[in-house]
């Protein structure tokens, strides 16, 4: 039941998006609007608005479109006035037809940076440090991640994503680490052979490590009249070291302070200065007070995480399609309706938040995949404009309904060979 909804509700939030960017876009410029419909086939529900645009959801929903009168339909085109020809979109600037047909993709965009933003409100800062436990060291020592083959790693999913463009690879992955313990760089290394992934699994477990989001180390809260607050520590404080140890991150702190029969002796930043404390040796049942949390978003921060996720989403998105068209990433990583089904199930049943993060990330996927320069795609339809205008006249109709009819035939197969990867997959 969860996959159902889930995926019908990705599918109508997603589809009427991407079409209302080029409807809303057209009637900005006045142009001339058939039809604005949900799915394809035959209309299940069909209305008209006072303008005469006719408006549907229909019966295979499998995308869905904006339909414009075409000059090549003669019997139709010929029943227009002279002012509704005026306002039809093959006889209008060439500037207006781009943004037409950038605006479903461009609208994808924003929904996902809306979206971002919105998600933001409701989790910590962004932050840029990656902790992560390596089966190579028994899982009972946290690492910094610092680079996958001396490129730096800015956050968790950035450190999963340069893993995944490594795709096709053939030769040596170095990971470097920081040992929080002792100070001191290692690095976990694995030859390679046109490396590929597993989908169901994250990048990182190929090289059995286990990434967390990590953060600033800062006392979110004291319990009040707890072990903590009678030795002075306050909420905001920020732990620089413990037991002489410089500390660098939540997880790093949270694991010295759940040590037992030592003695903690704490550096903290408290405004500008720096303030020491000591707490008794833990034992068995004992608990300091202490809740470390990162910092939450306020209103500026939620916008920067949304432009900083649709950057970072939209950079990779073309990258990935990138590595697939140029054959250095299988085919095999791609998902179809059953896949993304499963997947907005999952999410669905896991919360509201996870949800809304998977549909931003496929509004750019939706959204990147249409700018392809395919003659089916809003890509293509770009490409069209472009040539013309230089060319001066219009491409040749005859050309235009093959290379159409090509893309269709290969978008066709395309859908069908993801379907066989999903079922694959499922069963």
């Amino acid at each position: 039941m969860y996959t159902l909804i889930g995926a019908i509700t990705l599918f109508l939030i997603l589809v009427t998006f991407h079409e209302y960017g080029h409807y809303s876009v057209a009637r900005f410029f006045n142009i001339k609007i058939q039809k604005f419909s949900i799915g394809f086939g035959n209309d299940l529900i069909k209305w008209k608005n006072k303008d005469g645009v006719r408006f549907s959801i229909s019966a295979i929903p499998l995308g869905g479109y904006v339909a414009f009168d075409d000059p090549h339909d003669v019997d139709n085109y010929e029943k227009l006035t002279e002012e509704e020809k005026s306002r039809v979109l093959a006889n209008r600037p060439a500037i207006e037809r781009m943004l037409v047909t950038l605006a479903g993709p461009i609208y994808n965009f924003i929904l996902a940076f809306v979206v971002f933003a919105f998600v933001g409100l409701f989790i910590p800062k962004q932050s840029d440090l990656v902790s992560a436990t390596v089966e190579e060291y028994g899982n009972s020592k946290i690492f910094k991640v610092l680079a996958v083959n001396d490129e730096t790693v800015a956050s968790a999913q950035d450190f999963e994503m340069k893993l995944l463009n490594l795709s096709g690879m053939t030769g040596t992955i170095e990971i470097n680490l920081l040992d929080y313990q002792t100070q001191e760089q290692t690095s976990v290394t694995k030859d390679v052979v046109n490396l590929a992934f597993d989908q169901e699994n994250a990048p990182s477990s190929l090289f059995a490590i286990t990434p967390y989001r990590d953060f600033e180390p800062i006392i979110g809260d004291i319990e009040s009249s707890s072990i903590a607050d009678l030795a002075g520590l306050k909420q905001g404080d920020k732990i620089l070291q413990i037991n002489s140890m410089e500390i660098q991150s939540l997880l790093h702190a949270n694991t010295m302070l759940n040590q037992y029969g030592r003695q903690i002796e704490l550096v903290v930043q408290r405004t500008d200065s720096n303030v020491r404390i000591n707490l008794p040796a833990k034992t068995e049942g004992i608990a300091y007070g202490i809740r470390l949390a990162p910092e939450s978003n306020d209103f500026a921060s939620s916008i920067k995480y949304g432009a900083d996720q649709t950057i970072f989403w939209i950079t990779n998105t073309f990258n990935i399609l990138f590595k697939m068209v140029s054959g250095s990433m299988g085919l095999e990583s791609l998902s179809g309706p059953v896949g993304i089904a499963k997947v907005a199930g999952d999410s669905l049943s896991s919360g509201f938040i996870p949800f809304l993060l998977l549909l931003a990330i496929l509004s750019i996927s939706l959204g990147a995949f249409n700018l392809l320069p395919l003659p089916m795609l809003d890509g293509g339809q770009f490409l069209f404009i472009v040539v013309e205008t230089i060319k001066g006249s219009a491409i040749n109709l005859k050309l235009k309904v093959a290379l159409f009819n090509l893309s269709y035939l290969f978008i066709m197969a395309l859908f069908i060979f993801v379907i066989f990867n999903d079922l694959a997959r499922v069963f």
